[in-house]
């Protein structure tokens, strides 16, 4: 939509202050803050995330086309203000960073507002007083922990109401009745029902059988939610009195809309905890993908060789990965494949299929798309949200975008751990993550949530540690395939919607999800009566119906933490609590109360530790960890991995802990959906620079670790580690030695993609072009038709090549800053490689692929590949020297996805955490 028909439906008026919100106030009390130690951290592009009329109208002022805020230009305060900054630390050359220089990038992460700066102050009922600081952060205070918990909802609603509103909706399915009946609403929609689908009453009993599983802790937790929801409640009638969307203080979004913002209850903090659950903190859940592989396979092979190419290219437990801890633990069934299992249940490959939970049921108006038939989040295009102002791309977000390295005390220069670490949750305006400092009974943190969960702080720091996590991925997720049946005794087809429970015929639960969609001036079109079905056996979400063997069956998602994602706030809190969390033992049992898989870390001024959580469950005996298992309760799971057995390590005693969503320890086999944890990960370009800094008993200083972090953000992961194997097949080839030279020319400089001086364009840029194209092309039609990976395994596999179930690359270019993540094929071209020229490869693959096996029948189809990439890129430029090729390195920016009704403007990419913390402690209490 147009900026002039956004502000005819926004009136431009002047901001007022919030009846009973924040008021301008002096310093702080005075009080000294406890010196443990020091922690910074940034969280572009800044706090504050309401635009009222009279913001919009600034922004359009100083642009009117395209509404970006710029800091010190027409952004609102706090607006834009630490995009600045974290893109200016992408323009020094990391070896000049000093201790002096860091306050440049990051602002101290302090409990109390020095003296003087604090902006404003709100005392929204009694016991509870919100500061906001000079980067507009909020501080709450609260008597009791229910204050706190609706200081958080109240302060988090001011920076967030609209996003909130957002995430409320998308988590329960009806983005398309809040933002407009486009098809892209209507895509999410059935997504999310595909992955989580609640009734309101379903939803709010989750909240209420808290106390069921963790007694009295549960209990003390339900009130805090409600006092949280009542915090939401009071800031968004404070805002937008009597439901006003034109009020003066009330987000510009609601009058775009013609919306009224509603009350939050119980149930809406679940829907907001489900979506971000279906999207984070899950491993899994490709069983169906593995099955059809492998029989795409056996077909080509044979039963045996089959197996044996699977297992190659699965890479589910190979020695060659980089781990986080170094200790051994075992998950996941080993590396074989077993299809004959009696409870593995193998979908036919061209077998009859019918469409499983987000089927139309009877829609009014334009036809829904049918439901894709994998399992959620496997729809391109399926997390996008159409807002009146441009759209809400949530596939940005996603598991394994976040990193942390952590430095043990007798490797520091201050002789106290150091840490750099921090979540990618995808770049936003406003950002996805609100920041907050929580304060009383039971709660001393500051950091970061997701808006709409913000009652604790999930990722930050405490009164003398810190923590943060990494997606870990673990297999939290099955696909099982239940019997299909009737209850009147007709003919069993596709279309059954009962199914067999240990041979007894059973109903599923069936339900039509119906919302009434309504155009507006950003989704013009008549409206639309949105009714999809709902279908859910006793494990979960039908996904859609097929065969085994000829026998209609249920594709169904079984997820460990669906029914249990507000489970989670109880760890967090324990994470919050400095009477709880005094040490590395008590940081685990905190983190093992997190349902959700993730990588946690800890710091505090003697000790770094690791625990990877998530509610695991024990699979039964005759089931294959990577394919589908029947329905019966034989097969059911058996319990859930006890704390004990997780992957988890203090003081590791190579000094440090790496993680960047690699592997988390040897013997940990890879969840069924991660074929990526082979010999190459982006990991390596952490652990290789810390292992060398700390060689031979040499220390670094917290200006050394931000470095290399910072230096490992702008390297070419995937190039840095498959370059040196190609080019040594390559040789000398005269017809293409001019990209040759380029090409070992950038490996020698580090495999950077950075801009330093801000002249443009990227050094080794002619390198970058070449090998961008001969890894995959961007001149063809079809992108990834011509690819060097592909011709590594081409001569074994076939045509098959190009159906083997694996993204070719995670490359810079999708605009989201994170890359180089889980791709398998980097360390099949890497291992393949070594495998032809005769290098020793621990865990080696049963074959070679490249030539066959054959060094010379290899060279010479990379040869051709290089020349022909080569070729083609000259001519898309038109230009006849290597040397004169340029990269248009614009093209990789990170684009921050407007969340609302005001975009900031594009930086340069850099590989790095949205939310990153530098930690330094050196007392403990």
């Amino acid at each position: 939509m147009r900026c002039p028909a956004l502000l005819a439906v926004v009136p431009a008026v002047a901001l007022a202050l919030l009846p009973g919100g924040p008021q301008p106030a002096g310093a702080a009390d005075g009080s000294t803050e406890p010196a443990y130690g020091t922690v910074l951290n940034i969280l572009p592009p800044g706090q504050s995330g309401t635009i009222t009329a009279t913001d919009l109208a600034k922004v359009a002022a100083g642009d009117p086309q395209h509404r970006v805020a710029v800091d010190g230009q027409n952004a609102p305060p706090h607006f834009a203000d630490q995009l600045e900054m974290y893109d200016a630390l992408n323009k020094v050359a990391p070896s000049s960073l000093t201790e002096a220089s860091l306050t440049r990038y990051y602002k101290p992460s302090t409990f109390e507002i020095p003296a003087g700066q604090v902006t404003s102050s709100v005392t929204p009922k009694a016991g509870v007083q919100i500061q906001w600081d000079t980067y507009g952060v909020p501080h709450v205070h609260g008597d009791s922990r229910d204050d706190v918990a609706f200081g958080a909802g109240y302060a988090g609603t001011h920076d967030r109401m609209f996003l909130e509103d957002v995430l409320r909706h998308a988590g329960a399915a009806r983005a398309a009745e809040f933002l407009g009946p486009t098809d892209a609403n209507v895509a999410m929609d059935q997504e999310q029902l595909r992955s989580a689908f609640y009734t309101r009453d379903e939803a709010a009993a989750q909240v209420a059988a808290l106390p069921q599983r963790y007694g009295a802790e549960g209990t003390q937790v339900v009130g805090e939610i409600d006092a949280f929801v009542a915090g939401i409640n009071a800031a968004q009638d404070a805002m937008c009195p009597l439901g006003s969307p034109v009020a003066p203080s009330c987000p510009a979004e609601y009058g775009a809309l013609g919306k009224t913002p509603k009350p939050w209850d119980r149930a809406d903090v679940v829907y907001v905890a489900s979506l971000v659950g279906g999207i984070f903190g899950k491993g899994g859940g490709g069983e169906a993908t593995n099955a059809r592989w492998l029989e795409q396979l056996q077909h080509r092979f044979g039963l045996k060789k089959g197996r044996s190419v699977y297992r190659d290219l699965r890479e589910k437990d190979d020695s060659e990965a980089p781990t986080t801890a170094t200790r051994r633990f075992h998950y996941g069934g080993g590396t074989g494949i077993h299809p004959g299992r009696p409870g593995v249940a193998m979908p036919d490959l061209h077998g009859a299929t019918a469409p499983g939970t987000g089927a139309d049921a009877g829609s009014s108006g334009s036809s829904l798309p049918a439901p894709p038939t994998t399992a959620p989040g496997g729809a391109a295009g399926g997390l996008t949200l159409n807002l009146p102002f441009g759209d809400l791309d949530l596939s940005s977000v996603g598991p394994g975008l976040s990193n942390a390295l952590l430095v043990g005390a007798k490797h520091t220069t201050t002789g106290h751990p150091l840490t750099v670490f921090g979540p990618q949750t995808g770049y936003y305006a406003p950002q996805l993550l609100t920041e907050e400092v929580l304060e009383g009974p039971g709660f001393e943190a500051r950091g970061v949530s997701f808006a709409g969960t913000q009652l604790v702080v999930e990722l930050g720091r405490g009164v003398d540690y810190a923590w943060s996590a990494t997606s870990a991925s673990n297999d939290n997720v099955d696909t099982v395939a239940e019997r299909l049946c009737t209850t009147d005794g007709s003919p069993v087809t596709v279309q059954a919607t009962a199914y067999l429970v240990d041979g007894r015929c059973t109903a599923m639960d069936q339900q039509v999800h119906e919302e009434v969609a309504l155009p507006n001036a950003g989704a013009p079109g008549a409206p639309r009566d949105v009714k999809m079905l709902v279908l859910r056996t006793r494990h979960g979400i039908v996904q859609e119906r097929t065969t085994v063997k000829g026998r209609p069956v249920a594709i169904v998602t079984q997820r460990s933490t669906y029914r249990h994602e507000v489970d989670s706030v109880v760890g967090f809190g324990r994470l919050n609590d400095p009477s709880y969390t005094r040490g590395p033992a008590t940081f685990q049992q905190a983190a093992s109360a997190i349902d959700y898989t993730f990588n946690w870390f800890y710091d505090d001024s003697r000790h770094i530790s690791y625990f990877s959580s998530g509610r695991l469950p024990r699979r039964a005996k005759g089931t294959d960890f990577d394919l589908p298992r029947w329905g019966s309760s034989a097969y059911d799971w058996k319990g859930w991995l006890p704390a004990a057995a997780h992957v988890h390590q203090t003081d590791p005693a190579r000094g440090y802990l790496a993680s960047w969503n690699n592997k988390p320890a040897p013997g940990w086999s890879a969840a069924d959906n991660v074929w990526g944890y082979g010999p190459v990960y982006r990991s390596l370009a952490l652990s290789d620079r810390v292992a060398a800094a700390i060689r031979g008993g040499a220390k670094v200083s917290r200006a050394q670790l931000v470095g290399m972090v910072a230096d490992a953000a702008t390297v070419d992961s995937r190039a840095r580690h498959t370059l040196p194997m190609l080019l040594a097949v390559v040789g000398r080839d005269r017809k293409a030695g001019g990209a040759v030279a380029q090409l070992r020319s950038w490996l020698r400089a580090g495999a950077h993609r950075v801009d330093r001086d801000r002249n443009g364009a990227y050094a080794h840029q002619a390198a970058i072009a070449v090998f961008d194209e001969w890894w995959e092309s961007q001149t063809t039609s079809t992108p990834g038709a011509q690819s060097v990976a592909k011709d590594v395994l081409a001569p074994r596999l076939g045509a098959l090549v190009n159906k083997l179930p694996r993204d070719l690359d995670d490359h810079p270019r999708l605009g989201r800053g994170s890359a180089w993540n889980e791709v398998a094929w980097y360390g099949y071209v890497n291992k393949d490689l070594r495998q032809v020229l005769g290098r020793h490869v621990r865990s080696p693959y049963a074959r070679t692929y490249c030539g066959r096996g054959s060094l010379k029948r290899c060279r010479a189809e990379l040869r051709r590949s290089l020349e022909d990439a080569v070729g083609r890129v000259l001519a898309a430029q038109g230009k006849t020297s290597v040397a004169a090729l340029t990269y248009d390195k614009t093209q990789d920016d990170i684009r921050h996805v407007t969340a609302g009704v005001v975009g900031v403007r594009p930086i340069d990419w850099q590989n790095r955490p949205t939310f990153q913390q530098v930690v330094s402690f050196t007392s403990h209490r």
